[in-house]
């Protein structure tokens, strides 16, 4: 188990890094997912700058619950978008092409956050993701998303373990049973992998908008 010590420096480190991205600016879109992550940058984004969280993922998913579930009990300001076989397959299309050395399984966990992206209209984005360790294609490909990482800033590249994640959540003000998250992949927790996999005919879902 982390020490409150080392929990303590985190969440200073980590307050420094999200302030460095969202002070002087009005509104902020936080690639939001539900999960513990980047519940943790919602909680210190939304006291600096106006916050929308913006989730991405099939209707029912359980990222899509989540940020249901945010906006109940913690009072977040959430876009849903909910993501059809076309869209995803597309936006896996696109980051494929830009990033040849990325795994499969890598393009389809960058899938939600840059469905999330082009829905943003040019504001500032934050996300959750980039929890090290990550293999370097990962790492160059989220640098060249335009997208702000600070857990991985403030983790400064040593790997976080889920208890110290907790403590510094539960510091903050987070209650217990939301730090209590289980971790899940960005593509299940969209509910998005079966419109990556062959033979399987999706339900049929629309790509659309909603703020909830």
């Amino acid at each position: 188990m982390a020490s409150s010590r080392h929990v303590d420096a985190f969440v200073r480190r980590l307050e420094h890094a999200v302030a460095h991205e969202v002070d002087g600016r009005d509104r902020v879109a936080l690639a939001y997912s539900g999960g513990l992550a980047s519940t943790l940058v919602a909680m210190l984004a939304r006291k600096r700058s106006a916050l929308d969280c913006v989730v991405a993922g099939v209707d029912g998913s359980p990222d899509v619950r989540a940020a249901k579930a945010a906006k109940a009990h913690l009072d977040y300001r959430v876009e849903f978008l909910i993501l059809n076989r076309r869209d995803a397959i597309r936006i896996y299309g696109r980051i494929a092409a830009a990033d040849p050395d990325l795994r499969e399984r890598d393009v389809e966990n960058l899938v939600p956050l840059h469905a999330a992206l082009e829905r943003v209209k040019g504001r500032p984005v934050i996300s959750g993701f980039g929890l090290p360790p990550l293999r370097p294609a990962v790492v160059s490909a989220l640098e060249r998303s335009d997208v702000a990482l600070p857990i991985r800033t403030a983790s400064r590249g040593t790997t976080l373990s889920r208890s110290t994640l907790r403590a510094a959540a539960t510091v903050l003000g987070l209650p217990v049973e939301w730090a209590r998250i289980a971790h899940r992949a960005p593509v299940e927790g969209a509910g998005i992998r079966e419109y990556f996999e062959p033979g399987i005919e999706p339900r049929n879902h629309d790509f659309t908008q909603s703020r909830l």
